[in-house]
This record gives C-alpha cells, structure tokens and sequence, in this order.
C-alpha cells in the first residue's frame, strides 16, 4: 500500500508491504540541507515492518552513485534494477551521494539510525529522465509495541561531494555516535603475518622478520589466524576454543614478551562469531546459533544470548591478561546476522534483535578489554565500519584485496572520508618477489593516506630494489603522518575510480596521482606530487614561482629546477616525486 505525503512543499510516498503503521513526517529544517523526521507508530503484538519513503529529483548533470561500500561500480542504474545500499549496526552506513561530472555534490542522503536494519536505493526514472531515491527501514533496533523515529538528511549543496560527506559524519557525532579515540600505536606502521605466513604460524619466523619490520619503521605485529590450530587447510573448522596451539607457540608468554622487546606491540586475530565443529566449545553453544556455515566447518554464534556474549568478553580478556597481549583483530563481525534459517526471538533471549546485541557484546568487549589497558589496540574490518560501531574500534582497515592497488585506493579512500578521526588503515601490502620497484610502489602509493600494513617475507621473500622501495615509503610516511592522517583530505575523479587524492595542513600539501591530470601545488607551503600513473612523467600546475626536486621510486633525488608560473611536465619517474617550494621572493619584491 502507498500513501502520499507532504512535507514542507517536498513530496513525498510512504509505501508498505500492507496497512502502513501510523506515521508522522514533518520537516526540521528547510533549505540547501534539509532534514526530516519520520515517525512510526508500531501497534501492540506486531513486528516491524518495512516501510519504504520515496521521492524523485530531477537528473541534471549527475554522473555517478557513490557510497562507503560503492567499490569499482558507482554508476546510477534504470529504477528496474535500483543500486541499493544497505547497512545495518555492523554493516556499512545509512549514507549515499550522488555526484556531478566534476565531482560536484548533486544529493547527499543518509539516516541518524545507523543501527537498524536500512537502504538507500537510487535509481533513473526512463520516462521522466528523473531520479528516483527510496530509503527502506527494514528493521529498527526497538521492541514490539513502540514507537520507531528516524530523521533523514538530505544535503543538495553544491560543494564537493567528500565534503557533503564528511559533513555526514560531523552529523552523526553531533548525535552522539563519536569515534572512540586512536592510540597513537594505532597511528603507526604495522607488520601483518596473513600473506606472509599464512596459518603457518612460525614464532621464530615471526621474530625474524619483526626484527626487521622494526627496522624500517614498524611498531605493531597482528598475528593472523593459525596460531590457535594446528590445522592449515583454511576454514574455520578449530575457532571457538582459543587456545594456544603449543605446537605453534609452546610459550605465548614468552613470544609476546620478546616481541616487546624488540619495540614491537602484538595484535592477535580472532573470528568473532566462528565456532567449529572440531572444538569444544562447539557442543557448548547447541542451540544457540544463527545459522551453519558448512563449507567453513563452523556455526555462527548468535549473541541474543548473555552466555555467548559473556563467553566472547571473558575470553578475549583472559588473553590478553594472562599473555600480554596490546590488542585485537576482531573478525567477521558483519556474520552477526539473521538469516531465512535463523531462530526467532524466545524468552531465554535478553536482546530482542542481532543489532541490539552486538552493540551489547561490542560494549562488553571493549569495556573489559579497556579496563586492562586504555590504550587497547582494537581492528575492525570493512565492511563492519559504521558510525555505532566506530564507538568500539579503534583501527579500520581495508577488506582482503590481496596484491590490488586499486581496491586498496578505493577502499582506503572511501574510508578515510567516512571515518573522521578514527585510524583508517590499508588491507596488508603483498607482492611477488620478481615484480619490479615500481609495481611495488603502486601498491605502496595507493594508500598512501592510511595507516599502512606490510605483510611480505622482508628477510627471504623481497628483492633489494622492492626493499629500497618499501623503506623510502615508509621514511616518508612516518616523516610526514600528521598531514597525511590529520590534514584535509580532497579527492577527484570518483566515477574514475579516483583520478587523484590529496592531503594538506599548515605546512605541506601532499598529492598522489592515479591518472595523467594535473596537480595543483600549494602557493605558499611545500608540495609533494607522486606518480602512481603507471607511466613516466606528470603535470603540475603552479600560480607562484617554485623550486622543485624530482626523485626516483627509491627516493633519491635525479633532477633540480626553477618554474615559473604556469602548467609544467615533468619527468617524474614512475613511483617517483616532485617536491616543491615557493621560490625566495627577491629583494625588491620584499
């Protein structure tokens, strides 16, 4: 059923999969950036609903459908096959941007609940040459028998669209969903054993190449998966126990211990709602699972149940107390979920819905764990990153895109816009150890602004240039942390994939190329351009007279030169730079 409604002059359609509940929609504020609230009454003894608020907006020099989760495909579809974002407590958020041909804001959409089960759709209207947008509410995290508000933004500011974003995000904090604070070793170079080691967890090997991780500037270890089974056939069939495979390990304590000697901190990975069939925990949990993963070999936990979740926060704070542990990967969170073969509700539950829960369990986890150490390290992955779990996690990193600098961008990118102060970080650099410097530096560039994480053999498995590269990088980075983290993050070319990414603060503008466009320098700090192009040479753009240094993939300086105003082509090698500085003003000019 469909009903018609409006709201300070905007229509808009409220239909539902039957009578709709009762509702109110009224307008909270009016202009470029509106926002409305829409309530719903839920009748005693009924379930939610899904509602669905619908609206047109003419398509006038819109170009693409960006979202955190938009990936490679960001093209805005027939409204036969509508893109559809959906997001929930631990998946994604309720945000989506359509955006011009220049990158230019054109409709910015997204709900204050970021907990309840929602999606953004948008879709071309073939008859009208309109846009249809719909915003479903699926599932709220309420009771039965309650009343269901939400308020919706909607920014058609013509400004770039990251900062139509970022607003978002000030939005969302401004509602109270903060970040919780980033430890300053969340903020540092890390060592990951997934690609390197694999499950074939090695402490020797492991001390090995951290000691030269250390070297070139890594301070944190994450320990993958593998150190809890003795079994290396992948799959998740051993996880519930969490316990040391002493065949592995025979002394976590003392493994942990040297690490910290070395300066190094250690994160251990766990899968969050994993239990195999092989472990003893299995038979524990009967009954209380959201569904059976067969080919993995493990069940889903359903945390609806107080004994699940006090059985996750106690083992999580057992270990890191009794080995002294500095933080956790916290995997697979976004499995927390209902499926068609999923129980319903039952009174020996104390959560109504997976969402409340795993805020509920997140909220245990973090407390204890932050109750040992204040400064406990905490890893999330995409596409668990929204603006309620953000509260718990402390790291957020790239989802696995082994060995491809270009979802590592994108990935990287879409997050750092979307994730405010928190610590945005890389999935794990890997590379083959015959590919050249500068393919490694592709890899290396493309995240250039987020935390990166290194996980190739630095001791056995990487050639000399592709080390000479990989130290460069790192040199630079952790020289010049404070603007690439902290410093205004502008982006171009969305619809490409992002053609450029720039970062700027008081004293330094830093660029990284993607595509042959130009790069503006800043007139009155430091610049660094850097070529991720794929092929020689770049064009930067300039207003003011300005020194510059080219350097080759390595680092080292290979040309010097005086430009003036204007656009310039330079010979900058492919992963190489150029450093620029406005030029002294003479004497008269003074």
């Amino acid at each position: 059923m469909k009903e018609f409604i409006t709201a300070k002059g905007t229509n808009f359609s409220l239909s539902c999969d039957g009578e709709p509940f009762g509702h109110r929609l009224e307008a909270i504020y009016e202009g470029e950036i509106r926002e409305y609230k829409l309530t719903l009454a839920i009748p005693e003894g009924e379930a939610f609903k899904r509602h669905v608020l619908g609206f047109e907006i003419p398509h006038r020099d819109i170009c693409g459908f960006w979202s955190p989760s938009s990936g490679y495909k960001k093209h805005v579809s027939p409204d036969w096959s509508m893109r559809r974002e959906h997001s929930r407590t631990a998946v994604w958020m309720p945000l989506a941007c359509l955006y011009g041909y220049g990158g230019e804001n054109r409709l910015t959409v997204a709900l204050s609940d970021a907990a309840g089960d929602c999606a953004i759709s948008a879709g071309v209207i073939e008859e009208t040459a309109e846009i249809k947008i719909r915003i479903e509410f699926i599932s709220g995290p309420l009771r039965p028998a309650s009343t269901y508000s939400v308020r919706i933004r909607i920014d058609g500011r013509a400004v770039p669209f990251y900062d139509a974003v970022g607003d978002v995000k000030s939005w969302w904090e401004d509602l109270g969903m903060k970040p919780a604070r980033a430890p300053e070793a969340a903020r540092l170079p890390m060592y990951s054993t997934w690609y390197s080691f694999h499950q074939g967890v090695d402490p020797d090997g492991i001390l090995r190449e951290c000691r030269a991780a250390k070297e070139l500037g890594m301070d944190s270890v994450i320990l993958d998966d593998g150190w809890q089974t003795d079994d290396e056939r992948r799959g998740y069939a051993f996880c519930g126990d969490w316990e040391v495979s002493k065949n592995k390990i025979p002394d976590m304590k003392g493994f942990t211990d040297a690490l910290h000697a070395l300066g190094m901190k250690l994160i251990v990975w766990f899968s969050v709602p994993f239990v195999g069939i092989h472990s003893a925990a299995y038979s524990r949990f009967e009954g209380k699972y959201l569904t059976e993963i067969k080919g993995l070999g493990t069940s889903v936990l359903d945390p609806r149940y107080r004994e699940v979740r006090e059985y996750l926060a106690g083992i999580y704070a057992d270990r890191v107390k009794r080995y002294g542990w500095d933080g956790l990967k916290l995997d697979f969170i976004d499995e927390f979920r209902m499926r068609p073969d999923s129980p319903a509700f039952n009174e020996r539950m104390d959560c109504a819905t997976v969402e409340e829960a795993v805020e509920r369990l997140l909220e245990d986890v973090t407390s204890s764990l932050r109750s040992i150490n204040p400064d406990i390290l905490i890893e999330f992955r995409q596409a668990y990153v929204g603006p309620v779990i953000a509260r718990y996690g402390n790291m957020f990193r790239a989802a696995d895109c082994p060995n491809d600098a270009i979802s590592n961008r994108i990935a990287t990118l879409n997050l750092r816009l979307t994730s405010g102060s928190a610590a945005v970080h890389s999935d794990m650099i890997m590379f083959n150890k015959a590919d050249s410097p500068q393919a490694v530096s592709q890899q290396l560039l493309s995240v250039m602004f987020a935390v990166p994480q290194i996980s190739v053999r630095l001791t056995d498995g990487i050639a000399p240039d592709q080390l000479r590269t990989l130290k460069a990088f790192l040199a630079f980075w952790r020289a010049h942390r404070s603007a690439l983290l902290d410093g205004k993050l502008e982006v171009s070319g969305p619809e490409a994939n992002f053609t450029s990414a720039s970062a700027s603060d008081r004293n330094e503008r830093i660029t990284v190329l993607y595509q042959p466009v130009a790069a503006d320098l800043s007139p009155d700090r430091v610049s660094f351009v850097f070529n991720c192009t794929g092929s020689d040479g770049v064009l930067i753009r300039t207003d003011v007279p300005v020194t510059a240094k080219i350097s080759d993939v390595f680092g080292d300086e290979v040309k010097a030169a005086e430009l003036c105003p204007g656009v310039h082509e330079l010979p900058v090698p492919r992963g190489g730079s150029v450093a620029t500085e406005p030029a002294e003003p003479s004497k008269k000019e003074r």
